[in-house]
């Protein structure tokens, strides 16, 4: 087997305009744009120049700093041939590196100006797709963790090799374009009926809670929707979930708002707030909001460690987890899963 590495590269908030920096001049990309990685020699040199640049003068608990400074590493030191999946929507690109770094000023403002030329995988003229279902449940579970803009699959391997071998694929470019369409459809439909109470959840922001718990049972936490006398003064969260087994133990602590239009940071605060009572210094916060945020209160968010989840991804998780979701909730929701032909006529 070659000696390469295997990596997924999120395209930072997986928008469609950071798909189409992607996508439309071959490459992939991370932020930190204020440093020009490619006019740096080596990791360490970039990553010292990241930590002066965004960290010195930075109140970001260590242990994020440290994640972000690995993925930093990772991405200076891909190397020409290493295999890298692209999560996009509920599909993966392929790609391969190539030798090439560029730094792009024109996508500053997305802060993806750090890039890799790479080779997309293209079938029939048209980028090529893979459905997420067709991986194995692990490298699927590995997908979906967020909070990770470039990762090491190294794990999954020979499954990746195996993906990257295949000459051909039965699942036609036609019917992807086609079933592509109908989720987008279905996002933005459940999203906009979610936002402006057109559900049968429970309302005054209970039903999205309970809604969230049940997601977080489908991704293998053990969670419960807490009583709203659980904390004193304004610290507040909803749901505790927990994952432990041999290997691994975590805790969240997640906030959950039922808005429309944007959310503000208060959410946020009162999950620090929760977090900085020392009963809870194994936790972790997570915000997570039917409406959008702005690049000021994720900023927020960040430098305190606290993960963010807006309308998007909220509907991304549901609509990933559909398969597990109660028939009772898929109702509340206003989900009818039916059966249907794609004509390709």
């Amino acid at each position: 087997m070659p000696d390469r590495n295997y990596y997924m590269i999120r395209a930072m908030l997986s928008r469609e305009d950071d798909f189409k920096i992607f996508f439309d001049n071959n490459v992939v990309a991370v932020g930190w744009s204020k440093v020009d990685f490619a006019s740096l020699s080596d990791s360490q040199e970039v990553k010292n120049a990241v930590r002066r640049s965004y960290y010195d003068k930075s109140d970001k608990a260590q242990q994020v700093i440290s994640k972000n400074m690995n993925e930093v590493e990772r991405f200076k030191d891909m190397k020409k041939g290493d295999y890298i999946l692209v999560p996009f929507n509920s599909y993966i690109a392929l790609a391969e590196a190539n030798e090439k770094e560029i730094y792009s000023p024109e996508d500053y403002e997305q802060d993806l100006s750090n890039q890799r030329s790479v080779n997309y995988r293209y079938e029939n003229g048209k980028l090529l797709i893979i459905p997420r279902n067709e991986l194995s449940e692990g490298l699927q579970r590995r997908l979906r963790v967020r909070g990770n803009t470039i990762a090491n699959l190294f794990e999954f391997k020979d499954e990746i090799e195996m993906i990257f071998s295949r000459k051909s694929y039965s699942y036609s470019q036609e019917m992807r374009d086609m079933e592509q369409e109908e989720v987008k459809k279905l996002k933005a439909g459940l999203l906009e009926n979610i936002q402006k109470g057109k559900t049968n959840l429970q309302t005054g922001g209970i039903g999205l809670e309970n809604l969230v718990c049940e997601l977080m049972k489908c991704e293998g936490y053990e969670a419960e929707v807490l009583a709203k006398n659980k904390f004193t003064g304004k610290a507040d969260a909803d749901i505790r979930a927990i994952k432990e087994d041999s290997f691994m133990s975590k805790k969240i602590f997640v906030q959950v708002k039922h808005h429309s239009g944007y959310s503000g940071s208060q959410g946020i605060q009162q999950v620090i707030d929760v977090l900085s009572q020392k009963e809870y210094e194994g936790y972790e916060g997570y915000f997570i909001t039917s409406a959008m945020v702005t690049d000021d209160v994720r900023a927020f968010a960040e430098e305190n460690g606290i993960e963010v989840m807006d309308g998007n991804a909220l509907v991304e998780l549901i609509v990933n987890n559909l398969d597990k979701l109660s028939e009772t909730t898929k109702r509340l929701l206003g989900i009818c899963i039916v059966p249907r032909m794609l004509s390709t006529v």
